[in-house]
């Protein structure tokens, strides 16, 4: 009986330890098969939202990536003939800590970016722009 306690004991030990120094797989990526091409945070200390950019299919996916209350959002914005950034659309993870939003050039419209052109994306925490937020810059090749 001894043996069999002290065998349960080891196993619960193990397990313990082995989830005590796993992270959550989408912490870094948030999978689904994607090859990131750019991976961005928000700015603040706990970096609650991430965003993911595979430029093949104009996927972006948004992440909640802190349990501090706060929805990340993004913006897409595209550049003009003119040297102008516009706005093309936004998302928001807002289901709380762990949540991901995707679109992609799949979903049509606004969420099939232009080839060869200059893309800004804004992550930012909360309702305003620029709170704990980071502006980014790529071209769309793929």
């Amino acid at each position: 009986m001894r043996t069999k306690i002290a065998a349960i004991a080891a196993t619960v030990l193990l397990t313990g330890a082995a989830l005590a120094t796993a992270s959550p797989a989408w912490a870094s990526d948030p999978g689904g098969g994607a090859a990131w091409d750019h991976i961005w945070t928000t700015s603040d200390a706990t970096q609650g939202g991430t965003v993911y950019i595979e430029e093949h299919g104009d996927v972006v996916e948004l992440c909640d990536t802190a349990a501090d209350g706060y929805a990340p959002r993004v913006e897409i914005l595209t550049q003009a003939s003119n040297g102008q950034y516009n706005f093309h659309y936004s998302l928001t993870a807002s289901g709380g800590f762990g949540t991901c939003i995707t679109r992609s050039a799949s979903n049509g419209g606004v969420y099939d970016l232009p080839e060869n052109d200059n893309i800004a994306v804004e992550i930012y925490l909360g309702p305003h722009v620029g709170f704990d937020g980071s502006e980014h810059y790529y071209l769309n090749d793929n």
